[in-house]
C-alpha cells in the first residue's frame, strides 16, 4: 500500500468536510468523508458507518454525515471496501493448515480504523471514542471485526449492528473454493492437480484477468446466500469460527446473565470442543431491525397483490434447502406451521404474502441478530473487577401515512 495524502490539521467550523482518498497498489480507494463539528479544542466522539446492502456493490460516497454530525456534535466518518471478487475472493481449501488473507474488504475496514486512530485526533474526533455503524452486510463486517483476532484492542469501542449479522445465513460463504474454482474455469484459468497445495496458482492467475473479464463472469450463488462474500481465512476470520461463536462471550467470572446452570451446559460443551471459555465481548453494543426485513427480496407484484400458498411454499422450501443441511422436510414443515394463521378458514394472498415475509425476516435477518445479541450481553463484566458493557435491541415499526410496511432502516 502506497503512502495516502499528507493530513491537514482541522482547523475548526461547522459542518465541514474533507475527503481523503487513500490509493492501492491495484487502484482501489479507500474514502473518508469526514464531518466537522463546532469547534475544535474539545474532542467529539466518532461515528464509523460502514455501508451494506450487498458484498458485491455499494459504496460509502452516499451516505452524507453533516446532519447528523450537527445535530448531535459528531465526527461522522464514511468509508469504501473493496467489494465482490476484489475483496473477498478466497480459492484456499485448508485455511486450517495454511492461513492465508483473503478477506481484503475486511481488511481495509481494519487500515480504516487504524488510519483514524492515528488521525481523527486532528479533526476533532476522540480516538478514545469511536463507534462503528453498519447495515445489512455492514453489520455483519462489524461482527466479524468485533471477534476478529486481526483485530486490536481499542480501534473501537461501540458497535451499533443495523439488521446484520455474522450469523445470518447469507454473512459467511460456508465454500469460497466453488466459487473461485467457477469464476477461474469461466476466465479460462487451469486449475492446478493439487489444489490444497496450489491454490494459489489460481489466484496468481485471476490476478492477470482484466477487471472488465471478472465482472462479466457468471458465478452465483444459491438463492438468498452470498457468492464473494466474507469466509474463513485462518487470519482475518477464524478456521473455528462457527464453534467459536458458541462460547466466545460465555462469561469466565460469576458476572452473567446466565443462569449457573446454563454457563456449567456451555462450558461443558465448550470444553467437549476443544474450545476455551474466557472469551470477552469488549464492546456496548445497541443492535435492531424493522418489522419486514426481508421485503426487499419481493417483487413489486408480490408486493402489491400477494401470493398464493404455492409461492409461499416454494419460497420457504428454497431457503430451508439452500442454508441447511440435515433435516430439510422437518425444518420445512415447521416453519410452515409457525407461520400460519390456523384461525383463518381461507388465507388471503396478502396474508400469505405477510406470512411469507415474516418467515424470511425472521430467519435471515430478526432470530440470528437476537442471538448475537444473547451471545454479547452474556458476559456481565470485561473482567472480574471492571464495569460491564451494555448492550440494547431496538424494533423499529414506524409506519407511515401512506405505506404498507414500515420504512426499512
Amino acid at each position: 500500500m502506497r503512502r495516502g495524502n499528507e493530513i491537514v490539521r482541522y482547523k475548526g467550523g461547522e459542518n465541514q468536510k474533507l475527503t481523503i482518498p487513500l490509493k492501492y497498489s491495484i487502484d482501489v480507494f479507500l474514502r473518508f468523508v469526514l464531518v466537522g463539528t463546532k469547534g475544535h479544542t474539545a474532542k467529539h466522539p466518532v461515528l464509523v458507518f460502514i455501508h451494506g446492502e450487498s458484498y458485491d456493490w455499494n459504496s460509502g460516497n452516499p451516505y452524507d454525515g453533516s446532519v447528523l454530525a450537527s445535530y448531535a456534535d459528531l465526527v461522522v466518518v464514511t468509508l469504501n471496501y473493496r467489494l465482490g471478487i476484489l475483496g473477498f475472493l478466497n480459492a484456499n481449501v485448508a485455511p486450517h493448515l495454511k492461513a492465508r488473507v483473503a478477506n481484503y474488504g475486511l481488511m481495509d475496514q481494519i487500515a480504516a480504523l487504524h488510519w483514524i486512530q492515528q488521525n481523527i485526533g486532528l479533526f476533532g474526533g476522540d480516538p478514545l471514542n469511536v463507534t462503528l455503524l453498519g447495515h445489512g452486510t455492514g453489520a455483519a463486517c462489524i461482527h466479524f471485526l468485533m471477534i476478529s483476532p486481526t483485530v486490536m484492542p481499542g480501534l473501537f469501542h461501540r458497535t451499533i449492528l443495523l439488521s446484520g449479522s455474522a450469523l445470518s445465513s447469507w454473512a459467511l460463504v460456508e465454500d469460497p473454493v466453488t466459487f473461485a474454482t467457477k469464476l477461474a474455469r469461466q476466465v479460462n484459468c487451469s486449475l492446478p492437480q493439487d489444489l490444497l497445495r496450489e491454490h494459489e496458482k489460481i489466484v496468481d492467475c485471476l490476478r492477470e484477468v482484466p477487471l472488465e473479464d471478472l465482472q462479466k463472469a457468471d458465478v452465483v450463488a444459491p438463492t438468498y446466500l452470498s457468492t464473494f462474500g466474507p469466509s474463513v481465512d485462518g487470519v482475518v476470520i477464524k478456521t473455528d469460527f462457527q464453534k467459536d461463536m458458541l462460547t466466545y462471550f460465555v462469561p469466565g467470572d460469576g458476572v452473567s446473565s446466565f443462569t449457573s446452570s446454563q454457563i456449567k451446559t456451555k462450558r461443558s460443551e465448550a470444553s467437549m470442543l476443544g474450545i476455551p471459555t474466557t472469551g470477552t465481548n469488549r464492546y456496548d453494543l445497541l443492535f435492531g431491525v424493522v418489522t419486514s426485513e426481508a421485503l426487499f427480496r419481493f417483487s413489486a407484484a408480490d408486493v402489491s397483490n400477494g401470493f398464493e400458498g404455492e409461492r409461499r411454499d416454494k419460497i420457504i422450501r428454497t431457503y430451508v434447502r439452500n442454508a441447511y443441511t440435515y433435516h430439510l422436510s422437518e425444518i420445512f414443515y415447521t416453519v410452515v406451521n409457525e407461520y400460519t394463521d390456523w384461525e383463518r378458514t381461507v388465507m388471503h394472498p396478502i396474508n400469505t404474502r405477510d406470512a411469507a415475509i415474516a418467515a424470511l425476516g425472521d430467519a435471515q435477518f430478526v432470530a440470528p441478530l437476537i442471538r448475537t445479541g444473547d451471545l454479547l450481553s452474556s458476559r456481565g463484566a470485561i473482567n472480574s473487577g471492571g464495569p460491564g458493557t451494555k448492550t440494547w435491541f431496538y424494533v423499529f415499526d414506524y409506519q407511515t401515512k401512506d405505506g404498507d410496511y414500515p420504512q426499512v432502516s
